[in-house]
């Protein structure tokens, strides 16, 4: 794993997906460390000197791009002070400082040979799931059933729509998509499953039982974390088969 950088970056662009929900693309001034999906970053948006500065206030976000590529970009929902004024200050052009990269839970090098994988998103928690994606996407990387169930509130929070919709047409992932607090109406095309509803976890792992020895990965707020663990726990599922986005 590359040690961790600091990096000026300046915002590029931003996307609103809905109340409070927004993706963020950043361009660093150098080349930023190679990272594996699943692994997060530190932003600061307030000033810092490298010359010997303290390392200001920050959070931790899921790198959301595609590895090895010039830009960064993150996701994420108003939740607090920090992430409201993220919100309310930054706009393209806005230089922040950058930290990366962190993080164990690294997808490819979770997963064993033949095995399938099964993962489990709720809201934002699709971030760290993106690059695993655009690799699958980029390499053709069959040889595997990866299956997604990605659970929204509402339609306008759906985040990737056009990457899951490739990874699905070109047979590399199985989506299912849930919407809380309405119809779906995802304009996704018919192979791409969505339901209205939230995720159930007893259902993810009653449609899970015809795969080769499944790996869950599990992101999202901390209470679906806590509450899907615990029950794929208690469904038999070994500890090492459990794999959490914990640094929330």
């Amino acid at each position: 794993m590359s040690n961790p950088v600091k990096l000026k970056a300046e915002v590029l662009f931003i996307k609103s997906f809905g109340p409070d929900t927004y993706s963020v693309k950043f361009k660093p001034a150098s080349n930023p460390p190679r990272f594996k999906a699943g692994q997060f970053l530190h932003l600061a948006i307030d000033d810092y000197d490298p010359a010997g500065g303290f390392w200001p206030e920050s959070r931790v976000f899921s790198i959301a791009s595609a590895p090895g590529m010039p830009e960064l970009e993150i996701v994420y929902s108003v939740k607090g002070r920090y992430t409201r004024r993220m919100a309310d200050h930054l706009s393209p052009g806005r230089e922040v400082w950058l930290k990366l990269p962190y993080g164990n839970f690294n997808i490819d090098t979770s997963i064993a040979p033949g095995q399938d994988v099964v993962m489990i998103a709720g809201g934002t928690g699709i971030s760290p799931f993106l690059p695993y994606f655009h690799g699958l996407l980029a390499n053709n990387q069959k040889g595997r059933t990866v299956r997604l169930y990605y659970g929204i509130r509402e339609n306008s929070m759906l985040l990737a729509a056009e990457l899951i919709e490739h990874c699905a047409r070109a047979g590399l992932i199985e989506a299912s998509l849930f919407v809380e607090n309405e119809k779906p109406n995802l304009h996704l095309p018919s192979f791409i499953r969505q339901e209205s509803g939230r995720l159930d976890i007893r259902q993810i792992h009653a449609e899970s039982s015809n795969l080769n020895n499944s790996a869950f990965f599990i992101s999202g707020p901390p209470a679906m974390i806590t509450a899907f663990k615990d029950a794929l726990s208690q469904a038999g599922i070994s500890p090492e088969n459990i794999k959490i986005d914990e640094w929330e």
